[in-house]
């Protein structure tokens, strides 16, 4: 009976879940479920655009994430911060157009277009971004409107000397034509006279003829450049003070040609003749000192800036605007060359995209008037120049092995110069320079053919000297071996408390081959860093210092003076810093607790280091390193198996000391290029794809699971 009353139990249930509640039959269900999947998807769809219409509306595209893995609408911190911190307007004219014809074009000039819309959104009551393509007669005339407007002023003394010209050259014509013809006339009256004076006569009327063709052609070429829309006034000067120096020359030789003919061949001479050669001097001499005259105000003009910039501008070019500058960054800039675009690396691009590193370093030369100049303090050798060899030093010809940081240099408005103490021991001054930062490189090694003796402090004592009057400096140390001539400018380390110990090299112990051998090899790969404004922005980048000794901070400092680490070695088992140099740098180094330099972390050991120094009128700052390989350019950007830079923190940290010297702190950020190289590439041919899957496949594949919901629900 139990189990019969279960049994008719579980039936009556079956048949409670099937009977459909009232009111819901199946075309009901139908139309409740489909209507909820449209409705979420019409939702969906409208807030997605509001999203969009907020952002770019109401916001003005303020909030803003780039989730593109190359970083493609994002600007580097240092950018970021020269933007954050304008004190000036500034606009920035895109000039670039595309081309059917040119492949890549149209995503080059996307590529821009989207690198300038960041640049106007990171500071937009500052930043104006226009556009303007050359084809267009309208907007063309309108930025040429500006720039005539703009130099205006400057352009008032050469058009005064131009229009001056006008009537100068009217007499001239006239005077070349009555001469000629007066010349031609007592030449023919000269009959049966000596035939090289005749001669001379009939060949300064021809030249005369020339210079009046040539003096047509010069100011038609002078109109031409003045009605350009760009008024070429630098070039019609030029070609005026050409074709009137030709001429002066034949006006000024002309006198005392007459003299010599009459003194020889006078007495034989027709009336005609006679007048001519005594009575036309002066006319010559008179229309020579106004060309002279003429010439020397010409002179006085020098080259315009306007002139600059029409040779500078073109398609392609960006035009960068400041109050009281205009600066022109050409396509070459934003897009250089491939050095690993060959033969042997057919798909590699052709050019690569340095569009912020172009654009930012104009601007910052453009809105900072302050230049620091960084001198590189050498003995003999080039540091970043490209000179010839020097036997003398053992150097060959070529480029110094900072030449390429030197440029790195220059594109964040440092000028960049070789003081080589050897040729002069007078500190060098560049034209704009606001202050000078010293650099101490260690001297070279000598020629093993021809040795030398060692450069002493004594050939360093005026550099050494400024950075003891309290210029800002960085040291570079090196160990001391066999072959090396020392650092001559040691005492400058103990000057900030430091002690040096060039008596010892420090080296990691690491595995350095498949078989597992290990060696204590002398470089120290780091990514960490001590906390100070210049190393604050580095962490997690890379880096490399090649056989570097410990800088011991002294437990006493001197008055006056603070050192910061900014680079330890590890207090691990597999570092120190071993006092055998030679084994060391061999990879035959062996751990010596009692002789070796130990690192731990109640003494740490230093490699380099950053200090002040209080002095009666301010303050000194110094960066100290004990290595001086680290920032070498076959060091600093070695490249990884990818084309990237391996160790970008070396670049980086010197840029940033040089910031902290200089006092432009706000601008110690990661840098365009250091940016660039921690990203991975573009997805090339995958980029069009991934476009249509992020604009087409996600709203696609929301109403697909909604086609699907309605399908299930519906049964």
């Amino acid at each position: 009976m139990a189990l019969e009353k279960q049994k008719n139990a579980d039936h009556a249930a079956e048949a409670t879940r099937s009977t459909p509640e009232p009111g819901m039959g199946q075309r009901r269900r139908w139309l409740v479920f489909g209507s909820n999947v449209v409705v979420a998807v019409l939702l969906a769809t409208v807030l997605a655009v509001g999203i969009v219409w907020l952002s770019e509306t109401l916001l003005g595209g303020k909030w803003r994430s780039d989730w593109t893995a190359t970083g493609r609408f994002s600007l580097s911190p240092r950018t970021k911060a020269l933007l954050r911190d304008l004190k000036q307007d500034v606009t920035i004219t895109n000039l670039y157009v595309s081309a059917p014809e040119l492949a890549g074009s149209e995503e080059q000039a996307q590529r821009v277009r989207d690198l300038l819309t960041e640049y106007g959104a990171a500071n937009p009551s500052r930043i104006t971004i226009d556009t303007v393509n050359p084809a267009d007669a309208g907007g063309t005339e309108k930025l040429l409107g500006r720039l005539r407007q703009r130099y205006a002023k400057e352009l008032e003394k050469p058009k005064a000397v131009i229009d001056e010209f006008d009537a100068l050259n009217k007499d001239v014509s006239e005077f070349l034509k009555t001469e000629s013809a007066r010349l031609d006339a007592a030449a023919n009256a000269w009959k049966g006279g000596p035939p090289d004076a005749v001669a001379g006569l009939r060949t300064i009327a021809q030249q005369w003829q020339a210079n009046l063709m040539e003096g047509a052609i010069a100011a038609a070429r002078v109109q031409a450049a003045v009605d350009s829309p760009l008024p070429g006034y630098s070039s019609a000067l030029n070609q005026i003070k050409e074709y009137l120096q030709g001429v002066d020359g034949g006006f000024a030789a002309v006198p005392g040609y007459f003299d010599k003919v009459m003194s020889r061949r006078g007495d034989s001479a027709p009336e005609e003749a006679k007048a001519l050669l005594t009575s036309g001097k002066g006319a010559y001499e008179q229309m020579h000192k106004r060309i002279d005259a003429f010439l020397k105000k010409a002179a006085d003009i020098k080259e315009l800036e306007l002139d600059t910039i029409r040779r500078e501008i073109s398609p392609g070019a960006l035009l960068i605007e400041t109050p009281e500058k205009v600066k022109v960054v050409a396509y070459e800039d934003v897009w250089v060359r491939n050095p690993e675009a060959d033969e042997r690396r057919p798909n590699a691009p052709e050019r690569l995209f340095a569009g912020e590193a172009a654009i930012s370093s104009t601007l910052l030369g453009l809105v900072e008037p302050e230049r620091p100049a960084v001198l590189f303090v050498t003995a003999g050798a080039p540091a970043t120049t490209s000179v010839g060899g020097n036997p003398l030093m053992g150097m060959g010809g070529g480029s110094g092995p900072y030449a390429r940081m030197a440029e790195r240099l220059r594109k964040i408005n440092f000028i960049v110069e070789d003081w080589d103490v050897l040729r002069s021991p007078e500190m060098p001054k560049p034209e704009h320079m606001t202050k000078a930062i010293l650099v101490f490189v260690p001297p070279a090694p000598p020629s093993a053919q021809m040795p030398t003796p060692p450069p002493t402090p004594e050939l360093y004592r005026a550099a050494i000297d400024a950075a003891k009057a309290g210029a800002p400096a960085v040291l570079l140390g090196e160990p001391a071996m066999m072959m090396s001539p020392g650092v001559p400018y040691a005492e400058l380390f103990t000057l900030f408390g430091v002690t040096p110990k060039f008596n010892a090299v420090a080296v990691h112990r690491q595995v350095v081959d498949q078989q597992g051998t290990e060696k204590a090899v002398p470089q120290i790969e780091f990514s960490k860093y001590q906390d100070h404004s210049i190393t604050r922005a580095l962490n997690g980048l890379p880096g490399i210092m090649r056989g570097p000794s410990p800088l011991m901070i002294g437990k006493a400092l001197p008055e006056g003076v603070t050192a910061t680490p900014l680079l330890l070695l590890p207090a691990e088992q597999d570092y120190w810093a071993d006092t055998n140099i030679m084994d060391a740098m061999r990879g035959e180094s062996k751990r010596n607790e009692a002789e070796d330099v130990i690192p731990t972390k109640d003494n740490p050991v230093p490699l380099a280091v950053a200090c002040t120094r209080k002095l009666k009128d301010g303050e000194q700052k110094a960066v100290l390193f004990g290595d001086s390989w680290w920032v070498q350019d076959r060091v600093a950007f070695m490249r990884d198996f990818f084309g990237g830079d391996r160790f970008p923190a070396n670049a980086e940290l010197l840029v940033n000391s040089l910031l902290w010297l200089a006092g432009t702190e706000h601008l110690i950020t990661v840098s365009p290029e250091t940016l660039e190289a921690r990203r991975i590439e573009d997805p090339g041919a995958w980029t069009l794809p991934i476009q249509l899957a992020m604009m087409i496949g996600i709203p696609v594949a929301a109403l697909a699971a909604g086609v699907i919901v309605y399908a299930v629900r519906r049964r």
